[in-house]
């Protein structure tokens, strides 16, 4: 495959605009987001035998997410399955060089049906960090083991598969309102036709909660960990440098997860390099990232210390 194709290597954050009308070639094959699907004419004169076939193939693959949420289950209660040697090399550069660890993923998962993670190895090291840092926190900050323990809820519960959840949800609706203008939340199970439309530029839910996991390692390593070894420092009231520390430690966090995000979705085959991938680039880097500023400049200037803020909802 010629580097160029690959997703950062060439456009990164300024992707242009692709050359043509976009529309897709009845009968070519392509990769897209959660399925391996058959592009189609935007016109109605497909024959039977073409369309009967894009059905069947969409219809096969509706059960797709069941068979890998099996998989990953599985793998989970089989140890020398899980590839922990991967999942440590992608942490260690979504911290480092986001770009290196989606275009690593984009090679590594060339010619499979989906862009989903199937080797749970990175959810087990991300949840397991979470847990030693919320116990690190409880233990030094709270005075009871049952505080202890709830706070290792909250921070790996709450925080992250509960919130994961709900923007992973609110992101699997949006993106595949953009670039599924068919997609429905509410299909006809019995509709050939209602399934053939939902696997065209199909993102799964599960993509959408790995990304949130690939953004949420920066959120573990800055608010999660260094903060922890800086908390004395940053929760010093009426500092000036507390305050200014502190508050662009979240916001400075907030802002890369954003940014990975973005990563990950422009990762997609059918979003890199074209419109899509524009539209995500003018929200980030035109809306999130100018807002964020706009917020850490107004905190600074009113005096708001959002560590000390945090540490007081979270201890009381």
């Amino acid at each position: 495959m010629n580097r160029s194709s690959l997703p950062y290597s060439a456009q990164d954050l300024f992707p242009k605009a692709p050359i043509g009308n976009g529309n897709n070639v009845a009968g070519s094959s392509s990769i897209l987001g959660g399925s391996r699907t058959i592009g189609m004419a935007h016109n109605s004169t497909s024959t039977p035998s073409s369309s009967s076939a894009f059905a069947a193939t969409a219809s096969n693959s509706a059960t797709s997410p069941i068979r890998r949420l099996q998989k990953f289950l599985r793998r989970l209660f089989r140890p020398s399955s899980l590839d922990f040697e991967t999942a440590i090399w992608e942490i260690f550069h979504l911290v480092l060089n986001p770009k290196k660890m989606y275009r690593s993923h984009y090679y590594r998962l060339q010619g499979k049906a989906s862009y989903t993670r199937d080797d749970p190895a990175f959810l087990i090291l991300l949840t397991g960090f979470l847990s030693l840092s919320a116990i690190a926190w409880g233990l030094a900050y709270s005075p009871r083991m049952a505080d202890v323990i709830k706070l290792v809820g909250y921070m790996v519960v709450v925080d992250f598969y509960l919130t994961g959840a709900v923007i992973a949800t609110l992101m699997w609706v949006v993106t595949n309102r953009v670039f599924n203008g068919s997609f429905a939340m509410v299909l006809p199970i019995s509709s050939q036709q209602s399934h053939a439309r939902l696997r065209v530029n199909y993102i799964d839910w599960g993509f959408c909660f790995d990304v949130h996991c690939n953004a949420f390692v920066v959120i573990w390593g800055s608010l999660y960990v260094v903060q922890f070894f800086l908390l004395p420092l940053l929760n010093v009231k009426r500092s000036f440098i507390a305050l200014f520390f502190g508050n662009t430690l979240y916001f400075g966090a907030i802002g890369h997860y954003f940014v990975i995000t973005f990563y990950g979705y422009n990762s997609l085959p059918f979003v890199s390099g074209g419109i899509g991938a524009r539209q995500l680039q003018t929200i980030v880097l035109m809306g999130v990232l100018p807002a964020l500023a706009i917020a850490w400049l107004l905190s600074i200037c009113l005096g708001l210390n959002v560590a000390h803020l945090m540490v007081e909802t979270y201890f009381n």
